[in-house]
């Protein structure tokens, strides 16, 4: 079985999307256990205003999850620096309003996410984590060693990797990472396009 990913072509300076076939790193059972998640928001400028609005609603959806479900639930903010919070820890509440405070300003440097990711997936706690990544992944190439260590613990330890993409920009060489991506395009059009339908 083949699963579709959307990839860009770039001539000149017209985008035009084309669909490409790839193979599927396959999971030894179909349905995982419900275990810890690992959510990292990129906090980077061009995920100010509305995007963060909507980065921080998905979290705190997410940190609803997890209390309901009794599952762990740990943050990480990345731009430059990677910023760490566990919503679903005794001091939760405290680490939720710090959260929602921050302010969406810097860089983007989603290499040292992953590699954050990476480091607690290794831990005994975190060992059957999966990675939920929001952003509008507007950066640089991963490095090919992140990539690796990504796949390795795909296909060896069925961790998954998912994204909300929050734009219709992202990288194409950083989304073919990821096991499934939500597409949330937060541009105008497509804001006015959703308050029109409904």
């Amino acid at each position: 079985m083949e699963k579709q990913l959307l990839t860009y072509r770039l001539h000149g300076e017209a985008w035009r999307e084309k669909v490409t076939e790839r193979p599927v790193v396959h999971q030894d059972v179909d349905e995982q256990p419900r275990g810890p998640f690992i959510v990292c928001v990129d906090t980077s400028g061009s995920m100010g205003g509305f995007n963060e609005q909507c980065a921080k609603a998905f979290c705190l959806a997410l940190m609803r999850v997890a209390l309901a479900d009794n599952r762990r639930c740990f943050i990480m903010l990345f731009s430059t620096d990677v910023v760490r919070y566990e919503l679903s820890g005794p001091e939760g509440i405290e680490q939720a309003i710090r959260f929602l405070s921050q302010r969406f300003r810097g860089g983007t440097d989603i290499a040292s996410c992953f590699r954050a990711i990476i480091e607690r997936m290794q831990g005994r706690e975190w060992f059957d984590a999966d990675a939920v990544v929001i952003s509008d992944f507007i950066a640089q190439r991963l490095p090919d060693d992140v990539v690796s260590k990504v796949g390795e613990l795909q296909r060896l330890h069925q961790h998954r990797f998912h994204a909300v993409a929050m734009s219709a920009h992202g990288k194409p060489g950083i989304m073919r990472i990821f096991d499934h991506i939500w597409r949330f395009d937060t541009g105008m059009r497509s804001r006015l396009l959703r308050r029109w339908r409904r």
